[in-house]
């Protein structure tokens, strides 16, 4: 059989119980009374430390305790110093891992929240795909066509595509903008009536998103 690579925790048993009733008095009840003492005594300290489960941490201290007394060879003379420092310990790792869990919920509640917009982003750009499409087809074919083509080549090659729309119309680069922004104008116009509607009708859709295309 392999060995096991992570440690089993330790457990406080009647045994470990024992050594740590001894060390703390030689009589039994005078023994568990400076038990109880010492507990309440590590609960204060982990709550005026802010700490959460105070009694868990006190009971994790007490555990460690008495394993360092169940350990052979080890000689502890004042257990009461000795579980102060064992609290102090523990405080320090309670923090680190608290730190460590809230810092993974952040991560997480992030991560969530980054797919809960681009989710309802890439919902919205369906819906405004929508909108755009409608006004389109309520223009004239040859007006539709040319709003398309003015905007629809790629940044790089747009100039020269232009150029050639311009030709092709027999105008000016300025006069095909003219014709074009008067297209869009009344685009935007129909568009801005459409998402009222949605709006109206409780289909709400960020208007200050929308963009019929970039110049």
């Amino acid at each position: 059989m392999g060995q096991l690579n992570a440690r089993m925790p330790w457990m406080l048993d009647k045994s470990g119980l024992e050594s740590l009733l001894n060390a703390l008095h030689p009589d039994r009840e005078q023994a568990s009374h400076a038990y109880e003492a010492l507990r309440r005594r590590l609960i204060r300290f982990f709550e005026w430390n802010r700490a959460d489960l105070p009694e868990d941490l006190a009971d994790e201290t007490l555990d460690r305790l008495a394993r360092r007394l169940c350990s052979p060879g080890e000689a502890i003379l004042e257990p009461l110093k000795f579980a102060s420092g064992i609290a102090r310990l523990v405080l320090k790792e309670h923090r680190r891992n608290t730190h460590r869990k809230e810092e993974a919920l952040a991560t997480m509640l992030q991560r969530g929240m980054e797919a809960a917009r681009r989710e309802r982003e890439q919902r919205e750009l369906e819906e405004y795909a929508s909108v755009l499409e409608k006004c389109l087809e309520a223009v004239p074919e040859q007006s539709r066509n040319l709003v398309r083509r003015y905007f629809g080549a790629e940044s790089r090659v747009q100039i020269l595509r232009r150029q050639e729309l311009a030709q092709e119309y027999g105008i000016s680069i300025n006069a095909l903008r003219n014709r074009v922004m008067r297209i869009r104008g009344e685009l935007e116009k129909n568009c801005s009536a459409l998402l009222a509607e949605k709006v109206f009708t409780g289909d709400k859709m960020d208007r200050s998103k929308l963009s019929l295309y970039d110049e």
